[in-house]
């Protein structure tokens, strides 16, 4: 394989397919490594002259794409946000007496599962580079329905921790996956709408999940299985489901879509090259891994993720909380419904204004948080006898979840370099988990049924969320600007390309043009030697 950028004047270009860290790395290096080229070069080779996309095709292909891939998602994000609150679910079934917990042990359930998650995320994020990604999810998915079913065999602490750690581990590579997957099919604002919609089944899986509660609350309560064991059986068993599923349909990369035509593979690539982060690789690159560190973006999202996951615990005590108002358990099961319409509602609105605002993701996220600040100051403040008022303002803190899905889908498509974007992803589910770790700590029987602190802690974590995004904002309004500069500075524009060394059958060796696959407009920052792109927040 050989490879020539190509500068419109005198010295080569330096994109993401043969980009420098140090002096010792040359483009002519790089050339040399055919590794380096996205596992899908091969498809779109000697396609790079073709004219573009007709609109009309992208269209018809959009449509057929999320016909095959969008439900695929759902699904699997609904089943994770269960399984994943299956201990929330469970609270006022009765896992709590017959596993004999304390108020610190049940709230240290909901830590260990976040302790595998944080520990493996980082594993995840390198093997999933390494091994057919949607593959690699359908093992996770296998092995959590194992371990979620195990849960159900429980009958003390020990037993319960350990589960719990392990339901953790396995689920750590979701929502990095399903992030990387979007990417490869889709575009920029296509994907935030996509995240969005996948995220939105969290509010979907609080509904599914209540009604399961619903139903095996009418068993009765003395019958083995117990009600808290029934729930972890029925979702285990639509968790294998789901696996054999992923395995027999979920595609690794648009290569190997099986829905999909040759030219419609070929048309994927095309039609998402404006997103310039290429594909897929499956070299790990060491600059980029470094770069993924150095890069103050990468920061910012962390500890956004940290502070603005603290909202957590909420997914554990839900039930506890309502009950606590007054209710009995079957009014509970009950009144947990609406608590997910609320986050299906505010991640609709917010879906449908990125489609007419593109490049408002952070706008957004801001006016996601404050209707959830105002709500935690309704729930101290209101009067205990206003059960109904205290109820709408309980569901209404829900809706925090579109300010968090916009910086969640800015994080999916601001780094370019496959493995930088799996690291920057990585840090920031590192991130997310120390603030999920957190969250179920301060809510503590001492707390209930009023929870002042709590709900103070969460208002106070609003509000953070609302001035980091901003932070967020300023930093990279500021890097465009910086990068428009120095190019209209430069005066020089480039064009980048690759050759892909092509043995025919008569045995003779053609090179095949894959300009395409490269991205148009990332170059080396030469104060910095990093990769840059243009990003719309």
């Amino acid at each position: 394989m050989s490879s020539e950028p190509v500068r419109k004047g005198s010295t080569p270009s330096v994109t993401e397919k043969a980009s420098i860290s140090d002096d010792k790395r040359s483009v002519s290096d790089v050339a040399q490594d055919e590794r380096v080229v996205d596992v899908v070069a091969g498809l779109i080779a000697g396609h790079g002259e073709e004219a573009e996309l007709d609109p009309q095709v992208s269209h018809e292909l959009r449509k057929k794409l999320d016909r095959n891939m969008i439900p695929m998602l759902c699904i699997l994000y609904t089943l994770q946000f269960i399984d994943k609150n299956s201990l929330g679910s469970s609270s006022i079934l009765g896992i709590i007496t017959d596993n004999h917990l304390t108020a610190n042990q049940f709230n240290n359930l909901s830590t260990a599962f976040y302790a595998g998650y944080i520990i493996f995320v980082g594993p995840h994020a390198w093997l999933m580079q390494h091994f057919p990604i949607a593959k690699y999810i359908a093992t996770n998915i296998g092995l959590w329905s194992v371990f979620l079913g195990l849960q159900a065999t429980c009958h003390s602490y020990g037993g319960l921790f350990a589960c719990r750690f392990l339901l953790g581990a396995s689920e750590g590579c979701i929502t990095s996956g399903i992030m990387t997957i979007m990417t490869m099919f889709y575009t920029r604002v296509e994907s935030t709408q996509r995240i969005s919609w996948t995220f939105m089944c969290n509010g979907i899986a609080s509904i599914i999940a209540a009604f399961i509660s619903f139903g095996v609350a009418h068993t009765k309560a003395t019958a083995r299985p117990h009600q808290w064991q029934w729930f972890m059986i029925i979702v285990s068993t639509l968790s294998v489901v789901v696996s054999a599923l992923y395995f027999w349909r979920m595609p690794d990369n648009p290569a190997t879509a099986r829905f999909l035509t040759e030219q419609e593979k070929i048309d994927v690539v095309k039609r998402i090259r404006i997103n310039q982060n290429g594909i897929e690789t499956k070299v790990w690159k060491r600059y980029q891994f470094i770069e993924a560190f150095t890069d103050p973006k990468t920061w910012m999202f962390f500890l956004f993720a940290a502070v603005a996951n603290l909202v957590g615990g909420m997914g554990v005590m839900f039930n506890l909380i309502i009950k606590g108002f007054g209710f009995n358990t079957l009014e509970t099961t009950a009144l947990s419904i609406p608590m997910g319409a609320s986050m299906v509602i505010s991640i609709t609105i917010g879906t449908i204004l990125i489609r007419y605002f593109p490049n408002s993701r952070c706008l957004l996220g801001i006016i996601g948080f404050i209707p959830a600040f105002i709500c935690v100051f309704l729930l101290i403040f209101l009067p205990w006898s206003n059960k109904t008022g205290l109820l709408i303002a309980f569901y209404l803190v829900g809706s925090d979840g579109l300010g968090f899905i916009m910086i969640l889908s800015l994080v999916a498509v601001a780094f370019s370099g496959h493995t930088k974007k799996m690291t920057c992803n990585a840090i920031f589910l590192v991130g997310y988990s120390i603030g999920q770790m957190v969250s179920s700590q301060f809510w503590k029987q001492k707390y209930r049924p009023r929870n002042v602190v709590p709900w103070s802690i969460l208002g106070a974590s609003f509000a953070f969320d609302i001035f980091m995004i901003s932070v967020i904002w300023w930093y990279l309004a500021r890097e465009n600007r910086r990068r428009d500069a120095e190019k209209l500075a430069s005066g020089e524009e480039y064009e980048e390309f690759g050759f892909i060394e092509h043995v025919q059958e008569d045995g003779s060796v053609v090179k095949l043009k894959f300009s395409d696959l490269l991205p148009k407009r990332l170059y080396a920052d030469p104060a910095h030697r990093r990769l840059n792109r243009p990003i719309n927040a």
